[in-house]
C-alpha cells in the first residue's frame, strides 16, 4: 500500500482524470447514439439531461454523506457502481436489447455515482496535499475534470466512427478498472470524525453545511458569484456555434472551438503552475472582469479571429476564477465539512445551467431579427456591431456581457465577499466555530 502523500495524491488524482474520460466517453457517445437511433434532437437533448439533473439535485446530500464515510471507500464504491452500469449497457448491447430508457437510466445512475464521487475526491485532496500546495493542486484538478467534459466529446467522435458504441464501453470499462485499482494500492491519512456517531441523519449533516455556508455569508456570495458565471456559460454554449455559422463555415467553427479548448487547457495549466494570487478572491473577481470583458468583444464583430480571441478569453479566465475559488475552500474550510461544502458549491453553481439551456434558444429567436438589414435595431446598433444573420445575438452576447460587469461591481463592492478569506482563516482551523452537533 502506497502511503506517502505525494504519490498518493498523484495516483489518486490520475486514475480520477481518467475515470472522468471514460465517463465523459460514455455519456457522449450514448447522446450520438440516440441522436442516430431517432434523429431526433429532443431525445439528444433528453440524454444531456439525464447526466446533469440527478447529480445536482443529489450533490448536497451526497457532499454530507463524503464527510460522514471514508472518502476513499466512497470513491471506490462510486467507480464500481460506474462500472457495473457500462457492463449492464454492454450485456444489453450484446444481445440486442439497448433500448431508449435503458440509456436514460443509465446515464442518470451514471450521473449519481459522480455526484457521490465528485465531493469525496475534492474534499480528499485536502487531506492529501498542504495548504500552500492548495492553489495548484486545485489547478491539477480542475485541468483533469475539464478533459472529461470537453476532451471526451472530441475523443468519442473519432472513437465512436472507428470502434462503434461497444468499442467506447470497453474503453470507458477499462478506465473504471484502472480507477478502482489505484485507489486499492493508496491509503488516505486518517480524518477524524469522532462526531460521527453524535449524528442524527444525513439531512443534519446536510443541514450543517448549508449553516456553515450562511454562517460564513462570503461564501455564499463567492458561490453565487459562480452561479453567475454558469448562466453566462450555458448561453453562451449554445449561441455562440448559431452565430459562429450565420456567416462562416463548419471548419472555421472548429478553429474557434481550437481556441476554446485552448483557453481552458492553458488556464488549468496556469493555475497548476502558478496556484493563483496571494489572495484568491482577489483572483476570482478580476478573472471575472476579465471574462465579462471577453463577452463584449465575443459579440464584437461577425469575425473569426475576434470570436475567438474572445473565447479563449473567457474561457481562460473561468478556469482561473473557479481555480481561485476551490482553492478558498480547500484552504480555509475545516477537512471534516469540505465535502459538503464542495458539493454544496456544485449545486449552487450548476442550478442555473437548465435555466439557461431553457432559455438560450427563445432569447437567441428573440434578438436575432433585431439587427437584420431591416430589423428595429439596424439603425442604432447596426453601425457598430454589423447587420445580417447572427448579429442580434451577437448583442445578446454584449448585454451578456455587460450584465456580468455588473456583477463583478457589485461584487466588489460587498465587503463580506471582498473579505471572505479573512473571516474564514480568524475561524477555528478544526471546526470553523462551528458546533457539528449543534442542532437548530
Amino acid at each position: 500500500m502506497i502511503k506517502d502523500l505525494r504519490k498518493v495524491f498523484l495516483i489518486v488524482w490520475a486514475s480520477q482524470v481518467i475515470s472522468a474520460l471514460g465517463t465523459g466517453l460514455t455519456e457522449f457517445s450514448l447522446g450520438v447514439f440516440v441522436y442516430q437511433r431517432t434523429g431526433s434532437a429532443t431525445q439528444f437533448a433528453l440524454v444531456l439531461l439525464f447526466t446533469m439533473v440527478p447529480g445536482m439535485l443529489l450533490s448536497p446530500l451526497a457532499g454530507a454523506l463524503a464527510d460522514r464515510w471514508d472518502r476513499r471507500r466512497l470513491m471506490l464504491l462510486s467507480n464500481g457502481g460506474s462500472g457495473l452500469v457500462v457492463f449492464v449497457l454492454m450485456l444489453l448491447l450484446h444481445q440486442s436489447w439497448l433500448g431508449l430508457w435503458h440509456i436514460y437510466v443509465a446515464v442518470g445512475v451514471l450521473a449519481l455515482c459522480n455526484a457521490f464521487r465528485d465531493p469525496a475526491y475534492h474534499a480528499s485532496v485536502s487531506q492529501l496535499v498542504t495548504k500552500e500546495q492548495a492553489g495548484r493542486a486545485s489547478g491539477m484538478v480542475q485541468s483533469g475534470d475539464n478533459l472529461g467534459q470537453l476532451g471526451a466529446p472530441v475523443l468519442a467522435g473519432i472513437l465512436i466512427v472507428a470502434l462503434g458504441l461497444p468499442g467506447v464501453l470497453i474503453i470507458d470499462a477499462i478506465s473504471y478498472v484502472i480507477g478502482f485499482g489505484a485507489l486499492l494500492l493508496v491509503v488516505f491519512p486518517p480524518l477524524d470524525r469522532s462526531d460521527a456517531h453524535d449524528r442524527p441523519s444525513l439531512l443534519r449533516d446536510t443541514a450543517d453545511g448549508w449553516r456553515y455556508i450562511m454562517r460564513f455569508r462570503g461564501l455564499l456570495y463567492l458561490f453565487l458569484f459562480g452561479a453567475c458565471t454558469s448562466l453566462t456559460v450555458g448561453l453562451t454554449q449554445v449561441v455562440v456555434t448559431p452565430m459562429v455559422l450565420s456567416f462562416t463555415t463548419p471548419a472555421f467553427l472548429g478553429g474557434v472551438n481550437s481556441f476554446a479548448g485552448l483557453g481552458i487547457f492553458l488556464g488549468g495549466v496556469l493555475m497548476a503552475a502558478w496556484g493563483g494570487p496571494k489572495k484568491r478572491v482577489t483572483g476570482v473577481l478580476l478573472f471575472g472582469l476579465t471574462q465579462s470583458l471577453a463577452l463584449l468583444l465575443i459579440g464584437l464583430h461577425a469575425d473569426v479571429v475576434t470570436i475567438g480571441a474572445g473565447v479563449f478569453c473567457y474561457l481562460f479566465s473561468i478556469q482561473m476564477a473557479s481555480g481561485c475559488e476551490a482553492t478558498i475552500v480547500r484552504a480555509y474550510v475545516p477537512d471534516a465539512i469540505q465535502a459538503r461544502v464542495f458539493s454544496l458549491r456544485r449545486f449552487v453553481a450548476w442550478s442555473t445551467l437548465p435555466l439557461a439551456y431553457v432559455l438560450a434558444g427563445p432569447l437567441a429567436g428573440l434578438f436575432d431579427p433585431l439587427l437584420a438589414p431591416s430589423g428595429s435595431l439596424a439603425g442604432s446598433f447596426g453601425p457598430l456591431l454589423g447587420t445580417g444573420p447572427g448579429r442580434g445575438i451577437g448583442l445578446m452576447i454584449m448585454i451578456m456581457g455587460a450584465l456580468f460587469l455588473l456583477v463583478v461591481l457589485v461584487s466588489f463592492a460587498n465587503p463580506r465577499l471582498r473579505h471572505v478569506e479573512a473571516e474564514l482563516e480568524s475561524a477555528d482551523p478544526e471546526t470553523g466555530d462551528l458546533k457539528v452537533s449543534e442542532r437548530s
